[in-house]
């Protein structure tokens, strides 16, 4: 592909809006000889620091590099922000059809289309703008079509209303970000402008082209499951249109107070989510040392039991992630992307123990042993996952998924009860 090169960026700078308060976070540089990014915090936020990554970016003076690791030259912080996959491939198309040359980008360019419309409480300026931004109406089934368009690589389809509507978030499957109405009726398309009074924020997904029709209710039915396994859940809809029925939840990262500081697991180790380089044994460390709080790590264990007992297989380190509040105290965020999956070669992204393929019971107990969980507790996890999830055709019911879909389903977790 051909195509003139954008003016690229040399330096943004980080906000962090977190509750309401918005405070300057530092300033981040690229390097191009280096081809990597550094990154110093504000004096300010200095002298009354908050733990934003505790890990990879501590709260010290001085100009920070980022690793030559998993995120093309970008710390984890930021490489939180970016989107990936659907999203990645929303904006390369926008800046092809403006004829730019979208190879040429830096993480940095890529951070300032991000701006302030990016999960958490990030913020970067100076924001690339597609467009002038407003909440009008939009039609959840004309937006499946473009998304659809886009996978096949019509050139016809309409990339800017996809755009508009913060359509290029993370993740593989199409996702729209939109207002809903308190009564489900109503959706408004969420370009980071204010929403009407008896809107909130939330997520739509449509499907990928290697996924049945029914996924949005596949998804539904799974998260009324793993609520009703006791796993801590946003909550969630199924959008029915006249042409299509839509997953949608509520978003976690945003709330009538303001922005949410959020990290994924991803981003908190640097570690990459598309080659497996951590388990459900490191997961867990996390969770204890980042909450100091056994109660916390139960619900991590139990989520892992879910995923295992349900055949959630697509279970990797950015699909887990953490809050921060404005006291700098860390939680598990609520539970997402929760569905029926195979995985890498049919095998979890996160190992228990080292097993992937067939992780059963004994691996879980053990793992439980190894981080200082109570035998007991853990075996009351793993009994509550299993008798829930053998409630699956119930669920999909509700969620008025196929018969034969909910049967196919039905038989794979049967012989995951058995191990």
């Amino acid at each position: 592909m051909s195509g003139r090169r954008a003016v690229q960026v040399e330096r943004l700078s980080v906000y962090l809006d977190l509750d309401g308060t918005s405070r300057p976070l530092g300033t981040l540089a690229w390097s191009r000889e280096e081809r990597r990014a550094y990154f110093e915090f504000q004096r300010d936020f200095l002298a009354n620091p908050l733990p934003v990554s505790p890990f990879k970016l501590a709260t010290t003076p001085g100009v920070i590099p980022a690793s030559y690791g998993p995120f093309d030259g970008l710390h984890g912080l930021f490489s939180d922000s970016l989107p990936d996959g659907w999203g990645q491939k929303l904006l390369d198309r926008r800046l092809q059809a403006g004829g730019l040359d979208y190879r040429a980008l830096t993480p940095l360019d890529r951070l300032a289309y991000v701006g302030s419309l990016g999960m958490g409480a990030l913020r970067y300026e100076p924001e690339k703008l597609f467009g002038q931004r407003s909440s009008v109406g939009i039609n959840l089934d004309v937006i499946a079509e473009q998304a659809d368009q886009v996978q096949r690589e019509v050139a016809t389809a309409d990339i800017s209303v996809l755009l508009r509507a913060q359509g290029g978030s993370g993740g593989v499957r199409p996702k729209l970000m939109i207002g809903l109405s308190t009564d489900g009726d109503h959706a408004l398309a969420d370009s980071g402008a204010d929403l009407p009074p008896g809107f909130a924020r939330w997520i739509v997904k449509f499907r990928s082209l290697d996924e049945t029709a029914g996924i949005g209710a596949e998804e539904y039915a799974y998260s009324l499951m793993a609520r009703a396994a006791g796993i801590e859940m946003a909550e969630t809809r199924l959008i029915e249109t006249p042409k299509g029925r839509y997953f949608a939840t509520r978003r976690f990262d945003r709330s009538p107070v303001g922005r949410h500081h959020v990290h994924t697991a991803s981003g908190l180790l640097e570690t990459s989510h598309k080659v497996p380089g951590i388990g459900y044994d490191e997961l867990l460390k996390l969770t204890l040392i980042l909450t100091r709080d056994m109660t916390h790590v139960g619900q991590m264990f139990r989520r892992m039991a879910f995923n295992v007992l349900a055949h959630n297989r697509d279970d990797h380190a950015r699909n887990h992630a953490f809050l921060m509040s404005s006291t700098g105290v860390w939680t598990p965020s609520p539970a997402y992307d929760l569905t029926f999956s195979s995985g890498p070669a049919g095998e979890h992204n996160l190992t228990i123990l080292g097993e992937g393929r067939a992780p059963g019971r004994k691996h879980m107990l053990e793992l439980a042993r190894k981080i200082g969980l109570p035998r007991g507790e853990a075996e009351a996890i793993i009994t509550d996952i299993a008798d829930t999830v053998a409630r699956w055709p119930a669920f999909a019911d509700q969620a008025g998924l196929t018969r034969s879909r909910s049967a196919e389903i039905s038989s794979v977790i049967a012989r995951l009860a058995a191990r």
